[in-house]
């Protein structure tokens, strides 16, 4: 039997299962078939109007687009509708297998015989490259220092808030991701997995997701520098990356909980990175709640919350819809070497 023949039973196999025992069908595949709320704007007016619409899993999954759902959605596909906007070259450009091409021209053709054709409300993407393009520097020329707002929520307890991504870098990181998880399906441990974290649901390793460690790399170099700047008792040329899957991504697809009340960083005192990846209207609930605060802090997307390992915190629930992050552990040594000693109570369960 050719791999392509053995791929197409595949897919029908998994799309005729789904149809009966969805949930199950979720669970196997990390969540690509969970049903998952979405919201969507409505209106551009002050006063955003939005609406549920949950059930687009379940009419992908009618359609046989099961496996789709996360490249999808990473292109800006929010309501089968949606999916009419979407170019020859964008379908091409996904690189999903000829059955799925097939259904989604089947369903543009269903969707263009609409007389009710509604208004495109959002721009579909699907190119994975170009956010992070930077001027090319001559030899004297200095890089550009990346402003990363950084703005102080509680300096007693070093809970900081900043910018470390533009929107349209967060949405190619989505795309990166989705098309590599999409690339992975079917083997074991590979795209979105529960292998690495245990408090988180899905998760991957920006290393195995093509291209997004040279894309993010300079703005990971300067922000290790701008956190010299921030914690100055750290000592000099001591912070990388606490291991090597580190940074990751997390992700979130319909109502999930939350993480319960942890620390990071399972020996030592090292420094939390955590940016968020989805506008918030594409999910409600979420946020991390400071314990000491008392308070749950929520970020617009390309932001990102920083703060010491040591920090008790815990993830809000999600409600409905897609929530991605950007996540990196740092491990640095300190000039005081009392804080450099193990800290073992509450620490993140790690494995791997």
């Amino acid at each position: 039997m050719t791999p392509i023949c053995s791929k197409l039973m595949y897919l029908q196999f998994i799309f005729a299962v789904s149809l009966l025992i969805p949930t199950t069908c979720s669970a196997f595949l990390g969540g690509h078939l969970t049903r998952s709320p979405f919201r969507v704007r409505l209106s551009t007016s002050a006063s955003v109007e939005e609406v549920d619409i949950h059930d687009l899993q379940s009419k992908l999954n009618s359609e046989g687009l099961n496996l789709c759902h996360g490249i999808m959605h990473a292109s800006g596909v929010r309501e089968l509708s949606d999916i009419q906007y979407l170019t020859e070259d964008q379908i091409l450009d996904m690189g999903i297998d000829q059955f799925e091409k097939q259904n989604i021209k089947r369903v543009q053709q269903r969707l263009s015989k609409d007389s009710h054709r509604l208004h495109q409300l959002r721009e579909l993407s699907t190119q994975r490259d170009g956010a992070f393009d930077r001027k090319v520097l001559s030899r004297f020329e200095v890089e550009e220092r990346q402003d990363f707002d950084i703005r102080t929520i509680c300096s007693e307890n070093d809970v900081y808030t900043g910018q470390l991504f533009s929107i349209e870098q967060c949405e190619q990181l989505n795309r990166m991701s989705e098309h590599h998880a999409y690339k992975q399906i079917g083997t074991i441990n590979s795209g979105w997995t529960d292998q690495i974290y245990t408090l988180t649901a899905q998760h991957m390793a920006c290393k195995d997701v093509p291209g997004m460690i040279p894309s993010t790399k300079i703005i990971m170099r300067q922000l290790i520098q701008e956190l010299y700047r921030m914690f100055p008792e750290i000592v000099p040329g001591s912070i990388c990356y606490e291991n090597d899957g580190e940074p990751h991504l997390v992700k979130y697809n319909g109502k999930a909980k939350g993480t319960v009340a942890h620390t990071d960083n399972s020996e030592y005192k090292f420094i939390t990175v955590n940016a968020i990846l989805s506008g918030q209207d594409e999910y409600s609930g979420g946020g991390t709640y400071i314990t000491v605060l008392d308070k749950t802090i929520k970020l617009s997307q390309g932001q990102v919350l920083i703060h010491l390992g040591d920090l008790e915190h815990a993830g809000a629930d999600i409600k409905s819809g897609v929530r991605r992050l950007f996540i990196a552990f740092f491990a640095c040594r300190w000039k005081d070497d009392l804080l450099n000693k193990p800290i073992l109570e509450n620490a993140r369960d790690y494995e791997g």
